[in-house]
């Protein structure tokens, strides 16, 4: 198992991993779940498990430069686009999180890989967390959205998401999601109508080098 970072309120109180609903930008609030998931992998394989949130908040914005949405236009106020509101990014894309990550990390002064999977995911995903490595999904469903539990029963219904999974208990992911610890269904996001990428997020080794 890999956890996210606890990062701390002016209280105290901490959190399950960083949250861009922390952010005063709505562009970012609304599409900044990728850069969370890409910074909170980094932050644990360089061994920080903790971090104040103000102190966190710059460092998202450092992360934003290399794990970039994809953004249409300068105008961050908010417009409809097919009905639905539109803020100006469509969030971070497969591609665009594993190369920031990558170029993130070396910012950061580490190298590590980015390893895909999606065939039968839901059979590798116990060896992967026993890594002890961060495991980052992507999950879109356009036509029936995925619910993501928090810890207090609200369901989130999303349609373009990122999450670190944190461990898989039957038909239960436990994931963190906007600084909470949040579950979410095995069945759900196997159905024919969802797309799942998971990220395995590791330091690059000697033997990857070869």
């Amino acid at each position: 198992m890999s956890l996210p970072p606890n990062i701390f309120d002016r209280y105290g109180r901490k959190s399950f991993g960083g949250s861009q609903m922390w952010l005063p930008d709505d562009m970012l609030l609304n599409s900044g779940c990728g850069i969370i998931a890409g910074l909170d992998a980094v932050m644990r394989l360089k061994g920080e498990e903790s971090m104040e949130r103000d102190a966190y908040i710059d460092r998202f914005f450092v992360a934003k430069d290399y794990i970039r949405p994809l953004t249409i236009g300068k105008n961050r106020e908010a417009r409809k686009l097919f009905g639905q509101e539109f803020h100006g990014s469509f969030g971070v894309s497969a591609g665009r999180f594993r190369r920031g990550v990558k170029k993130l990390a070396i910012k950061e002064g580490i190298k590590v890989r980015v390893k895909p999977f999606r065939f039968r995911w839901w059979t590798k995903i116990p060896k992967y967390l026993e890594s002890g490595d961060p495991l980052v999904m992507l999950f879109t469903a356009p036509i029936r959205n995925v619910a993501v539990v928090s810890k207090n029963g609200h369901k989130t219904m999303c349609n373009y998401h990122w999450v670190t999974v944190t461990e898989m208990d039957g038909d239960t992911l436990t994931v963190s999601s906007w600084g909470e610890k949040c579950t979410m269904s095995v069945k759900d996001l196997r159905r024919f109508d969802v797309m799942v990428h998971f990220y395995a997020v590791s330091l690059e080794k000697r033997s990857d080098l070869v």
